[in-house]
């Protein structure tokens, strides 16, 4: 119960602190909101009219105000409006969050199979293939990963769409190209491991003993592995979470990355505001996750 609290406690400052960080960094962007929400109303501001617009959003308050006032909003559920169409964020946000954690997920399987495949039979045909692969793929930008893929695969082979979310033919790309970056770090940690972890007296003892290779495997080295992978699983998952902007803009995939760089490009911070607090907050609660995981895998970490 204490290691309960404690990171719970721990978890609740990181993402205070990471609403300060947010809350200051889109304020300080270049430009007035009011100028810019009157000019894509298709009023020209004056000093008069940008004025009663800044009292009406309560810009004219100070600065520690308005972080209280947005903190309380946002605990409540709501991510303020959009420059852009006055629509609330909150509803674009939870709109595209089931796309964006679709391609994850989906991402999040291909790394794990390619690293468990590559991980259980090293030595084997699809190991060393998957190994060689994910090795040259992490050498290489996803976006790149994912031109490649479009070319040869949706124009050239004409087998899978080259974007959008029109079936589920069309998450394969988006996937692989997530997916294979993750896989070559999950590989490397994940084969490290296990060899280790099948050079134990104990687990030496009982293949001696006549236990087979795969019970070996299963029952004994990925026990003693699991805390690495879990902690690899995690940051990986992270990463794949974070780094979907980029394939989904590729592959216009209607996530939340695609919402953010539109968002990006017109200069609507609300939008982005919220994107990032999103994220930030989403890649903070997975890693808190990640440690009661672990607790739960090895008692030993409740203890420190």
């Amino acid at each position: 119960m204490a290691f309960l609290l404690r990171r719970a406690a721990e978890t609740l400052l990181v993402l205070l602190v990471l609403s300060v960080l947010v809350f200051l960094l889109t304020s300080m962007a270049p430009g007035d909101p009011a100028e810019e929400i009157l000019r894509r109303g298709g009023i020209q501001p004056t000093a008069g009219s940008v004025a009663v617009l800044r009292a009406e959003l309560g810009l004219d308050q100070p600065l520690p105000v308005r972080y209280v006032r947005w903190l309380s909003e946002v605990v409540r559920g709501d991510l303020g409006h959009s420059y852009v169409d006055r629509s609330p964020v909150t509803g674009e946000i939870l709109a595209r969050l089931p796309a964006t954690l679709r391609l994850a997920g989906a991402a999040a399987l291909v790394a794990g199979g390619l690293a468990v495949l590559a991980s259980l039979r090293p030595r084997g045909l699809g190991g060393r293939v998957v190994t060689a692969v994910t090795v040259v793929v992490a050498s290489v930008p996803p976006y790149i990963v994912g031109i490649l893929l479009i070319s040869v695969v949706a124009v050239g082979l004409r087998a899978l769409p080259t974007g959008g979310d029109s079936g589920p033919g069309a998450l394969v790309l988006p996937a692989l190209t997530l997916g294979l970056a993750g896989a070559a770090t999950l590989t490397r940690l994940l084969r490290a491991d296990l060899a280790q972890a099948l050079a134990l007296p104990f687990v030496r003892l009982a293949a001696a003993k006549g236990l087979s290779a795969r019970r070996a495997v299963t029952v004994h080295a990925l026990r003693v592995a699991a805390p690495n992978a879990i902690t690899a699983g995690g940051a990986v998952l992270a990463d794949l979470v974070a780094g979907a902007v980029v394939v989904e803009t590729l592959f216009s995939w209607p996530g939340v990355g695609q919402l953010a760089i539109s968002a990006i490009r017109q200069r609507d911070v609300p939008v982005v505001q919220a994107y990032v607090l999103v994220i930030g907050a989403a890649t903070v609660l997975l890693l808190a996750l990640v440690d009661l995981c672990l607790a739960a895998a090895d008692p030993r970490v409740r203890r420190r």
